[in-house]
């Protein structure tokens, strides 16, 4: 008896529109509280230089491994050392346009609470953007050829709570389940249907074993 593709297709449709729609909710850390921003002063970014000057600023050593990008480029590259209140070093060179005096956004490290003087500030991002945000930075190791995966853990956390539908109004600040059986009981099954979907769909199509 072949597989039925149309049943398959319900479950792995259903599956991705929770996710979906459960990554637009604001994004919960057992780390820490995320998306806590710093943009006091400005900043200079040039182009192939991984140095970023900044006037006006209070940049303290926690800020390190957070990510930066000047607003005009909408670049996001990560922070490898603090070296003064008002300069850093980046991982890797600027890619962006760049530019003198530039307003920029740093999105610091999950554990990051405002240490230093000036405006922090919490702004909660949505799980599907912290996943964007961590994957356009800077911050990727090569495994096969040009083949590369992104180091950040954070992009991963947010990843597995899409796939797993853990959306955050569901967790307690601490990153612990709130509403632990209707998650169980309303949640868990559609996610296993869906990912089992994944897999059943992937057998069919290489074994021909699918009907509608």
């Amino acid at each position: 008896m072949g597989l039925k593709a149309g049943w398959l297709a319900l479950f792995l449709f259903v599956w991705l529109i929770g996710a979906f729609l459960g990554s637009t909710f604001d994004y919960q850390s057992s780390e820490g509280e995320e998306g806590v921003a710093y943009t006091d002063g400005t900043a200079t970014f040039t182009t192939g230089s991984t140095t970023v000057t900044g006037a006006g600023t209070t940049w303290v050593a926690a800020m390190e491994d957070g990510n930066i990008k000047a607003n005009a480029d909408g670049i996001w590259t990560k922070i490898k050392t603090i070296d003064a209140v008002n300069q850093l070093t980046l991982y890797s060179p600027y890619t962006g346009a760049g530019g003198a005096g530039l307003d920029y956004t740093m999105a610091v490290t999950p554990g990051f609470v405002g240490s230093g003087t000036g405006g922090y500030e919490y702004t909660p991002s949505s799980t599907l953007g912290t996943l964007i945000s961590a994957f356009n930075a800077v911050q990727k190791n090569p495994i096969v050829g040009t083949v590369s995966i992104v180091t950040n853990g954070e992009f991963w956390k947010a990843a597995y709570k899409i796939i797993t539908w853990q959306w955050s109004f569901l967790l307690n600040p601490d990153g612990t389940m709130a509403y632990g059986l209707f998650y169980w009981i309303f949640c868990l099954p559609f996610v296993i249907m869906g990912m089992l979907s994944v897999f059943l769909l992937a057998y069919g199509i290489i074994t021909g074993n699918l009907s509608w």
